[in-house]
């Protein structure tokens, strides 16, 4: 059974709440700000935008981290990540006690808790384009595109009347219960995913059972074979964002959608509300349907 209250319920209680949403939004202006007008920064500075699942709308519960694209007036070709990386961070220990380096990005602690990631990146042509981000462990700029991620997501949750946005949610909220970190894809995957195969669902039930059976029927057949198919970036097809997915930890990831998807069909095509309601907590949680 689709269970339409139920599932609004559940998506309603995966939201951030207004003390995390107003925490986000004072924490990223402040450092915008500061990237904008810092001696060090500003003549580099060409401007800041958000990014992430903060501003695809997709984060859940308590907003994790904010990201922050820091588009920068310098030239990839003879500057090495590790040197812009650096420089960020000496940037920002000037207003934040906790920093530290990160993949692709500076980190820090803000007030009340949100941590910030700022991300230095080069426009490649146009600054709302594709752009060259830092990648210290390959030591080489890597192309991503930021913009075109959060149109896409835009454009399918338009698509899916708003389906697209919520499933992510759903999908997320299944992927912190499973039961070892080996098995829990890095979200933007998840997104990407949901993507592929939300088709148009009529019903958050309708959705969740398009994903994992999709998913299921497209990459099952991997499972074991010890490689990872690529997997491209709806905002830039070009990138594949399955690169660093390792084997055995997207095989581990797809013996769970193999039984997630047949719960989650047993529950839809199921005739008695309280069985589907019990087969949906599977997935869900003893909280769906309270």
């Amino acid at each position: 059974m689709e269970l339409l209250g139920d599932f609004r319920g559940h998506v309603s209680s995966l939201e951030p709440d207004d003390d995390a949403v107003d925490a986000a939004i004072a924490a990223h202006k402040k450092v915008r700000c500061q990237l904008k007008t810092d001696e060090q920064s500003r003549d580099a500075h060409k401007m800041t935008f958000l990014s992430g699942s903060y501003a695809r709308h997709t984060a859940i519960h308590d907003i994790n981290d904010v990201d922050v694209i820091c588009v920068l007036d310098i030239d990839t070709s003879i500057t090495e990540p590790e040197i812009v990386l650096t420089w960020l961070l000496g940037v920002l220990s000037g207003y934040y006690d906790e920093t530290r380096p990160q993949g692709r990005s500076i980190g820090a602690s803000a007030e009340k808790g949100v941590w910030l990631d700022i991300v230095p990146a080069s426009a490649i042509s146009a600054d709302d384009g594709p752009l060259r981000i830092p990648d210290r462990d390959a030591q080489q700029w890597v192309r991503s595109h930021p913009k075109g991620q959060i149109a896409a997501a835009t454009g399918k949750n338009d698509a899916t009347d708003g389906y697209y946005v919520q499933t992510v949610k759903l999908i997320k909220a299944w992927r912190d219960r499973l039961p070892t970190e080996k098995s829990k894809p890095k979200s933007y995957i998840l997104e990407t995913l949901v993507h592929q195969y939300i088709g148009k669902p009529s019903s958050h039930a309708r959705a969740v059972v398009n994903v994992l059976e999709g998913v299921q029927a497209n990459y099952g057949f991997c499972r074991g074979s010890a490689t990872v198919p690529q997997i491209a970036d709806p905002g830039d097809t070009s990138v594949n964002i399955a690169k660093r997915w390792a084997s055995e930890d997207f095989d581990a990831f797809l013996d769970q959608v193999k039984s997630a998807a047949q719960t989650a069909r047993n529950a839809f095509d199921s005739t008695d509300e309280a069985e589907s309601r019990k087969l949906w907590r599977k997935l869900f949680g003893a909280n769906f349907g309270q």
